[in-house]
């Protein structure tokens, strides 16, 4: 083919312009609202990489509990991999600790995750319609916005499994050891940031290589898996455990399949609308969809596309959890598809495609019977502060609480570990009976059996019950669509804390 336009970084200025856009959607406000308990997860071992060197789970007062995995030596964090909290930690080191900072680098990740987008797309296909929609959809699409704005590892996957893409079909076609060497150092890095897509996107290569690869190809992939296992593998036998995977049971493979189908569908690709169009049009002119363009991209690549999407679906089916964080990364991919989709359509009728993208890009129309702009409800986060509970109980425990005072809270621990320096009680011996200076009730989280035993009684009548203008909503504010608040609640019960009397504790210490 020589060198086309997919190969060649030429100024597209409404990719330009589109991120532009993106960079107010993913830095726009970033700080508004605490960290939730898996983002303070993060930012507190960061943390602990800044001050010990290693994501230990213990600080000196409280630890980060996993009840179920353990830790490992010098109580280091086992339970995920390391690289988040390193590549956080730099930005600690440099820009110090606040909400802001903790999200900053993730948000960068997603704006990469944008750029490679565009990239990945014109490597596939020289069709800029292609290419511009694949980003625009990314940018209209708020749940992958909120996913790239957490302190999470969502982000960084992205990036690199968009990385190890990139870079793999650029080494199709030019078989060179610089090439080799960077896809092995990014699948690595892939494995360090979250081992359950690694696994995946390692089936996709090495089954693509093994049906499209050539000698040269295949002579720097084995040297390339010896690097990843040298890299890999002794960390996996030292830290990672089958329970990693969870209990699975095959019954739940429908389970997820059903669910990943459903969320898909309503929130991130509108599957029946794309199978329902496809349908007519094979109805009315015996015609695939999309076929004309799929054919425009060259088979190696067309598969490895295939490869990539199938392992990293199927084998999500496989671990006993399931959320939609797990389908974030492969999303530009998808995405991909559904703007050759709308191209299709838009070369057969420009009314009826034009107006199909348009939906597509800003309604949930083609998902929904629940008519709404998705982006209208971001627009308003992003230009009005959001109050959860954490920000009421970190607000009144900075504003009372002494110095080593206990706390005791059956969720979101993490978020007071990273905003205040108080001892933290394990969420799991919350129904123990202990007398911190701190108990807070969470809504949802604290055993309703909790509340009719002795223990209680006894909080109640030595304690001081403190009802603080925060809404005691489930979560702090999650990235899930169904979960997150795009706006302060207004109609919950108030969050709850309990201040321990000094009469109390002077009892307590009588003998």
């Amino acid at each position: 083919m020589g060198e086309t336009q997919a190969r060649r970084v030429r100024i597209d200025w409404v990719i330009v312009g589109l991120l532009a856009i993106a960079c107010w959607l993913l830095f726009g406000h970033l700080d508004n609202g605490y960290l939730w308990q898996d983002e303070a997860e993060t930012a507190v071992l960061a943390r602990a990489v800044v001050t010990q060197g290693y994501p230990r789970a213990y600080d000196g007062r409280s630890y980060i509990e996993i009840t179920s995995h353990g830790y490992g030596p010098g109580e280091s964090w086992v339970y995920s991999p390391w690289l988040p909290f390193y590549l956080l930690a730099a930005v600690f080191a440099v820009a110090g600790q606040s909400t802001w900072t903790a999200r900053l680098p993730f948000a960068a990740c997603g704006l990469l995750s944008l750029y490679l987008t565009w990239r990945l797309a014109g490597r596939l296909l020289p069709d800029r319609r292609v290419q511009r929609l694949s980003v625009a959809l990314l940018i209209c699409s708020v749940p992958f916005l909120l996913h790239m704005r957490q302190c999470r590892y969502y982000a960084l996957t992205t990036v690199l499994l968009l990385g190890i893409c990139q870079t793999y079909l650029a080494l199709l076609e030019h078989p060179r050891r610089s090439l080799a060497v960077w896809l092995s150092v990014l699948l690595v890095l892939l494995f360090h940031t979250n081992f359950g897509l690694w696994i995946p996107a390692v089936v996709a290569v090495v089954l693509h290589q093994g049906w499209w690869g050539r000698w040269q190809t295949r002579r720097w992939g084995w040297i390339g898996a010896i690097v990843v296992g040298l890299f890999t593998l002794p960390w996996a036998i030292f830290t990672y455990r089958p329970a990693f995977l969870g209990h699975v049971d095959p019954r739940r493979l429908f389970d997820h399949l059903e669910y990943y189908i459903r969320i898909t569908n309503k929130f991130l690709l509108p599957i029946a609308a794309m199978g329902v169009s496809g349908l007519i049009v094979w109805c009315a002119r015996r015609q695939v969809l999309m076929a004309r363009l799929w054919q425009q991209i060259r088979p190696p690549a067309r598969w490895f596309v295939i490869l990539m999407i199938s392992a990293q679906l199927v084998f999500l089916l496989i671990p006993d959890q399931r959320h939609m964080r797990y389908l974030i990364p492969t999303l530009p991919l998808l995405v991909f598809v559904e703007a050759l989709w709308l191209v299709d359509l838009i070369q057969r009728s420009r009314l009826i495609g034009g107006m199909l993208t348009v939906l597509a890009l800003f309604t949930t129309g083609l998902q929904s019977t629940h008519w709404h702009v998705p982006l209208v409800d971001l627009g308003y986060e992003l230009t009005h502060a959001y109050t959860g509970p954490m920000e009421g109980i970190v607000a009144y425990l900075r504003a009372h609480a002494n110095p080593g005072d206990r706390v005791k809270i059956p969720y979101d621990d993490r978020t007071v570990l990273f905003y205040t320096a108080l001892t933290v009680e394990r969420p799991s011996t919350f129904a123990e009976e202990t007398y911190p200076e701190w108990i807070v009730l969470r809504r949802g989280w604290t055993p309703a059996a909790f509340f009719f035993g002795d223990y209680f009684r006894r909080i109640e009548a030595t304690y001081d019950r403190i009802e603080l203008d925060a809404p005691d909503v489930y979560w702090q504010n999650r990235e899930d669509p169904g979960s997150h608040h795009f706006a302060t609640v207004l109609n919950a019960p108030r969050v709850i804390l309990y201040h321990q009397r000094p009469a109390a504790v002077s009892a307590r210490m009588t003998p």
